[in-house]
């Protein structure tokens, strides 16, 4: 165990697959007042550990006495050719607010992990949340990017592109190599190739054909109709190929849940042109940070 500016009562420990259910319920209850609903089942927290890469044993919680009162919640893999760790949640219950526990948690694990060999740290914040971003400056994090979460209520609205002889099927294996040649830019961790196949009994793959050649897909979470990834090839966009992808996503929606694209990079236009024209809008805005920790 690793103590820092602790007190007997009081202490930061590194967690383990034991504590997944009070993990979780903690979880809850630290974003229960959060800027947007972030309200997830057991099943869906378990989903979010999976599709980040979240280890618990290099996941850290804060304690007084036994009960756990914060934690930050550690994924680990590649960025941009670097060992990185990144940041999928970190939270305090609202009664144990103001009281350092985040710094004290970092000041616990950032060395761990230099020691380990992991040069950065990733992580995104709300952009309105200047009390984290404060923090997160104070430690050495640089902003990046800025990422948006866009919704939909409803249906989209219809293209002014009309798809023809389009055929919409379902990818078991996707070549990637293709795939990502449709590409404008880069998605965030969460929405990477390795957390899509991290998480692919959660999620759906679908591609649009023409001619038996794949023009365009769509990575999205099942029944709640989440995009990850949406990428048309050049030379076939302004065809109604990526309106006719969101709409085959929205007809396997359960009832009761909004479309919705999570954390597009801003600064791609024909992207958030594309969503904006079919009736999506911004909900949440985030930062995407990044420390060096060599």
């Amino acid at each position: 165990m690793n103590n820092l500016n602790e007190t007997a009562s009081q202490h930061c420990r590194f967690l383990d697959n034991h504590f997944f259910t009070t993990l979780y319920h903690v979880f809850v209850e630290a974003f229960s007042d959060y800027v947007f609903r972030f309200a997830l089942t057991e099943d869906q927290f378990r989903n979010h550990i999976i599709v980040n890469a979240v280890d618990l044993d290099r996941s850290v919680g804060a304690f007084d006495d036994e009960r756990l009162v914060g934690f930050s919640l550690n994924g680990f893999g590649e960025w941009e050719g670097k060992p990185t760790v990144y940041d999928a949640g970190t939270g305090v219950v609202p009664d144990r607010r103001r009281e350092g526990i985040s710094d004290r948690m970092f000041d616990m694990m950032l060395p761990v992990f230099r020691e380990s060999g992991i040069e950065q740290f990733l992580l995104e914040v709300v952009t309105t949340n200047t009390g984290a971003i404060k923090l997160y400056e104070k430690i050495g994090f640089e902003i990046g990017r800025e990422v948006a979460l866009l919704q939909c209520d409803g249906r989209a609205a219809p293209s002014n592109y009309a798809a023809r002889n389009v055929i919409v099927k379902l990818l078991d294996e996707p070549n990637w190599d293709r795939l990502t040649s449709f590409w404008d830019g880069k998605p965030t961790w969460q929405n990477s190739v390795a957390a899509v196949e991290r998480s692919r009994k959660a999620k759906r793959i679908l591609g649009a054909f023409i001619d038996e050649i794949c023009c365009g897909y769509i990575v999205f979470s099942g029944k709640f109709g989440r995009v990850a990834q949406l990428a048309v090839e050049k030379a076939h966009r302004r065809q109604g190929i990526g309106t006719t992808l969101v709409n085959s996503m929205h007809a396997e929606m359960a009832e009761g849940y909004s479309m919705q694209v999570i954390n597009l990079d801003k600064s791609l236009k024909s992207a958030t042109d594309f969503f904006c024209n079919r009736g999506f809008y911004e909900r949440v805005s985030q930062h995407e940070m990044i420390k060096s920790i060599t």
